[in-house]
């Protein structure tokens, strides 16, 4: 059986060189997590959603996934016995799997001196982060049910088209027909400033992150509320202002932080159809960053308020590359997206918040779990945000050097400190 390769699936296959295309999400927990009722639940979700337990086929003519029916269910869920539960974790997420491959996901079960954690990665080809929160909670959901002596056959699981055109379903037909037109290519922002990397070619995944305890992420949303900014605008500013101390020197003033778009607040319902890709693009595009933070954080809130009051905020471009799909053999449609279309040089993607039953685990306590988007490369960088009982977890994962990291670290500091000048930590 085949299954379309969508445009997503497809964009996200050109820009493997500049990123390793995965998800990652790790969830630690106080007791054993039963192995043998986590593969009952990965099977029948797997059984529903073919694409992650496919082989992407790159065709020249007609790219598309081909599923794989040969599987059993020991082989949904991976176990490792461990004597330091993080740097397990760690090591498994900093995997990659392969567009070849036979699963399009990873997932894994650790276990240490009575704790556990399980670390799961999946190909940023199948879903974006709004979806993967959404399987990460099916999971769980279906492990419950069997540890409560349920039924698998009770879990409710969407499904429908991958497609983007799900997009278009619920707006008016002019909308609709203006939305299918909009050329626009908003990722290129004319900005080249880059992080300042070394040219040091011995790289490594790295996974640098900091957790912003819950009554401190309380004072910041409070605080930029009293400016009419959201906790997001508070985290693009700090991360800006920092970043703009990292970058390679440049006559451009300018700072452009890409933040990603879950176009899904263009459907009525707020979710896809099917596990898919539903994201868009939103710069935010800084003049010389100077003064306060909260002047910096003004500009912000203002580009942002102006992205998100336009009615077609992250489908600009989508169009573009239908098009470009459409019209070219898939070769030249490739050399026509990496031309006309730029990966963000600097990114942020707000996961958002991780409802605590998306991953409690009948019997066992999740004490802390966080989400990050896909490894950058060099010169890329993304900025990750999730929350969790009110904690959110910053995180830049990046294949880089032992040089790199330690610059990282130090930015990483300056983050957290330009937080602090906008709300001291007590």
């Amino acid at each position: 059986m085949h299954l379309k390769a969508e445009i997503w699936d497809q964009v996200q296959y050109i820009f493997r060189n500049y990123y390793d295309r995965m998800i990652h999400c790790a969830s630690y927990y106080d007791g054993e997590v039963d192995v043998k009722a986590l593969r009952k639940s990965m099977h029948y979700i797997l059984e529903h959603y073919p694409v992650l337990r496919s082989t992407f086929k790159p065709s020249s003519i007609k790219p598309h996934w081909s599923v794989n029916e040969d599987y059993c269910e020991e082989e949904t869920v991976g176990v490792v016995y461990c004597d330091d539960l993080e740097k397990s974790v760690f090591a498994s997420l900093s995997e990659e799997i392969d567009w070849s491959a036979k699963f399009q996901y990873r997932l894994t079960v650790h276990y240490c001196g009575g704790k556990s954690a399980i670390s799961l990665i999946v190909n940023h080809m199948c879903m974006d982060g709004a979806d993967f929160k959404y399987f990460v909670s099916k999971i769980a959901e279906g492990y419950n049910i069997i540890m409560q002596g349920g039924e698998l056959s009770s879990l409710v699981l969407k499904s429908g088209d991958r497609g983007a055109g799900q997009l278009y379903k619920d707006m008016s037909e002019e909308d609709a027909k203006a939305a299918k037109e909009l050329m626009k290519n908003v990722s290129r922002t004319g900005v080249k400033n880059k992080f300042a990397f070394t040219d040091d070619e011995d790289c490594k995944v790295f996974f640098t992150c900091k957790k912003l305890k819950k009554e401190y992420v309380a004072k910041l949303k409070e605080r930029g509320k009293q400016l009419d900014a959201t906790l997001n605008d508070v985290l693009v500013t700090a991360y800006a202002r920092a970043i703009s101390r990292y970058i390679e020197k440049s006559d451009d003033p300018r700072i452009a932080v890409t933040c990603m778009k879950n176009l899904r607040d263009h459907i009525k319902s707020g979710e896809s159809e099917d596990l898919t890709n539903l994201t868009g693009f939103m710069p935010c595009v800084l003049d010389k960053i100077e003064g306060t933070f909260e002047d910096t954080l003004a500009s912000v809130a203002a580009k942002t308020k102006e992205a998100k009051d336009d009615k077609f905020c992250g489908l600009y471009g989508l169009p573009l590359m239908a098009l470009a799909f459409k019209v070219f053999p898939y070769s030249l449609a490739e050399f026509a997206i990496k031309i006309g279309y730029e990966n963000p040089l600097i990114g942020m993607s707000n996961i958002g918040v991780i409802p605590e039953d998306a991953v409690a685990l009948y019997g066992v306590d999740c004490y802390d779990t966080f989400m990050t988007g896909a490894t950058k490369k060099k010169p890329y960088i993304q900025l990750t945000a999730t929350t969790y009982r009110g904690e959110t977890t910053l995180c830049i994962a990046q294949k880089c050097s032992q040089n790199d990291k330690e610059i990282i670290d130090k930015f990483f500091d300056e983050i957290i400190g330009e937080l602090g000048d906008f709300q001291p930590i007590a």
